[in-house]
């Protein structure tokens, strides 16, 4: 689970209206890609494929309206984590938010808190 500052863009910056309460409960799912948060669009190959690393996200909570162009502090679950790597997820980091290819939002990543579990050995 990470903790990040978020501002969704406004339509004209290419982003989109958000639903009411879609931050909570994992129902919105999304991607981070960390990278330049002032990335206007994804960046693809020769061979029209998306070249960037996506990591998958699931929103746990965040605030129940969303004004578009405005920083929330959101908490967010990896998904896929341990068999993605998300080393890549630290606080400090930069991101931007995606919906396939067309970037929603922007961020950085405030605080984490999944960290690899490691089997403690027994003395005896």
């Amino acid at each position: 689970m990470v903790e990040a500052d978020l501002t969704f863009r406004t339509e004209s910056e290419g982003g989109r209206t958000i639903p009411p309460g879609v931050l909570s409960g994992l129902q919105y799912r999304p991607h981070i890609v960390v990278g330049d948060p002032n990335q206007r669009e994804a960046i693809v190959g020769a061979d029209r494929v998306i070249t960037e690393e996506y990591l998958g996200v699931a929103f746990a909570s965040g605030p129940y309206r969303i004004l578009l162009g405005q920083p929330i502090r959101v908490e967010m679950m990896l998904i896929y984590w341990p068999n993605l790597d998300y080393r890549k997820a630290v606080p400090g980091v930069t991101f931007t938010l995606r919906e396939g290819g067309r970037i929603v939002a922007q961020g950085r990543i405030t605080k984490r808190w999944t960290e690899p579990w490691e089997p403690v050995e027994d003395d005896e």
